[in-house]
């Protein structure tokens, strides 16, 4: 049987002499090359190792050199330092992109960890190259998040609730422990063996015990709600398929190519109070005036939506559903010119007082005597009677409610935005974070901002425009 053959590995073959050769004019390595070289790094905040003017000692690494490896890692899923240390060695593309130098793994590693800010600013550049070529629409934007698990195990992770739960498991058993030590001394035929054995549980309940307090006067310091050991910036969470311990990524897709505007990290558990942040950040990145902002059930904050409405944005953000399965405020009908509420059973709920709390003010409006015969009171509440509360800014919460309500569509399609961006991003990070602490994350997430762009970037227009987009003057020449 004919096989097809390979190489005789004795034979002398003829072989491109060049290493440029081996890289094509169409391989996207040339872009990472191009876009390296344009930066100020300095201007960006990127660490030079300090000179010696006698010529003493080993010379380091260009920054540019590093960043173009991270850059060219991170677009080929390949973040580790030891394997991108091992690129360099059996690479082609990787050593025509650093002319064959070979940094270990502790140099790649520090590199990241000493520039972890200035990631975030080269990123902030390659968006500038994105819409020097148009590629945001800056129309119509989706807000979203997602959790990735940090370098903490669950079990390093402690809530106070939690930790007050284990001191107390710790001195019942102590108490048990004591008890039966103390039976044990006032018997005559004791076991010496079986009073050495509870001494000994005692002992590791005592030590466990102490554990716990210092845990929890750590917790008390930090005025933290949780305490991590691994990674103390990391926080318990739930993802999407369960608890974790990690990070909350918030991004921003724009609508025309699905590109990420903005792509920040944080350790708040959940999304509630990050829509103004995110809306911020991307109104000055896009350097747009108005646009319409979408985003889930999860982002509703009354603050924020006024905020947002306040700065040009307009944002899409359904409602939480029903708590108990009772009826909510918006199965009440305000009345703007008689200043009352009408209640599903068709009474008026009129106003009683206001309540002013962290600087805001809330409008009560209560019906007792109608709440008391009424035969909806089960589906209404669970007190006497039921009281509604008004927000002083309630009118930008009820025009959003209209708006949401008119556009069905528009909801739908938040998730066909901000989903497809999130998939590539959580392969770039699959499984999980490799550094710890905030800041340090916020360099991985970067990093993979840019990856995920790039990846876009090019499949919208290709090497050649993104090429030119650079060599045009749209990122500024490296300063030395």
């Amino acid at each position: 049987m004919k096989w097809i053959q390979g190489w005789d590995r004795q034979e002398e073959q003829v072989l491109p002499a060049r290493v440029e050769d081996y890289v094509g004019a169409e391989n996207p390595v040339r872009f990472v090359e191009v876009f390296a070289e344009g930066l100020d790094l300095r201007g960006l905040g990127f660490r030079f190792p300090k000179e010696d003017k006698a010529g003493r000692g080993r010379p380091g690494y260009r920054p540019a050199d590093m960043l173009k490896l991270y850059l060219y890692g991170y677009v080929h899923g390949v973040r580790s330092s030891r394997r991108l240390e091992r690129e360099c060695r059996c690479n082609l593309e990787v050593m025509w992109l650093l002319g064959n130098l070979v940094p270990d793994f502790k140099t790649i590693a520090d590199f990241r960890r000493d520039n972890a800010a200035a990631f975030k600013a080269v990123a902030r550049r390659f968006t500038e190259v994105c819409r020097e070529l148009d590629l945001f629409g800056r129309q119509l934007l989706a807000v979203d998040g997602t959790k990735l698990k940090a370098q903490n195990a669950r079990d390093r992770n402690w809530s106070r609730d939690r930790l007050e739960k284990q001191l107390q498991l710790a001195q019942e058993k102590l108490a048990g422990y004591l008890a039966a030590l103390d039976r044990a001394d006032t018997q005559e035929d004791r076991v010496p063996e079986q009073v050495a054995g509870l001494q000994a549980k005692l002992a590791r309940w005592q030590e466990r015990q102490s554990q716990v307090e210092e845990r929890l006067e750590k917790l008390s310091a930090s005025g933290q709600e949780q305490l991590s050991e691994t990674d103390p910036d990391s926080r318990g969470m739930k993802g999407a398929h369960g608890h974790l311990v990690g990070y909350n990524l918030q991004g921003v897709a724009d609508a025309k190519h699905h590109l990420l505007a903005v792509l920040e990290v944080t350790n708040q558990p959940c999304d509630q109070g990050q829509l103004a942040p995110m809306a911020e950040a991307a109104k000055e990145v896009l350097g747009i005036k108005t646009a319409e902002l979408l985003a889930d059930g999860g982002y509703y904050k009354s603050q924020d939506i006024k905020h947002c409405q306040e700065i040009g944005l307009e944002p899409y953000v359904p409602e939480p559903g029903r708590k108990d399965g009772l009826y909510d405020q918006r199965d009440f009908t305000y009345d703007a010119q008689a200043n009352v509420y009408r209640c599903p059973a068709g009474q008026q709920l009129r106003y009683r007082r206001t309540v002013e709390d962290k600087g805001t003010k809330r409008f009560n409006y209560d019906h007792p005597a109608a709440c008391a015969g009424c035969a909806l009171r089960s589906k209404c509440t669970k007190s006497t009677y039921r009281v509604v509360s008004r927000w002083e800014h309630a009118p930008c919460l009820e025009q959003m409610r209209e708006k949401v309500a008119a556009s069905p569509t528009k909801m739908a399609l938040r998730k066909t935005l901000i989903e497809h961006p999130w998939g590539t991003i959580k392969h770039l990070l699959a499984g999980g974070f490799l550094v710890k602490g905030l800041q340090r994350v916020g360099a991985e997430v970067s990093l993979a901002h840019i990856a995920y762009n790039l990846k876009r970037a090019l499949a919208v227009v290709g090497l050649s425009k993104l090429m030119a987009a650079c060599q045009n003057g749209k990122v500024q020449p490296q300063v030395a």
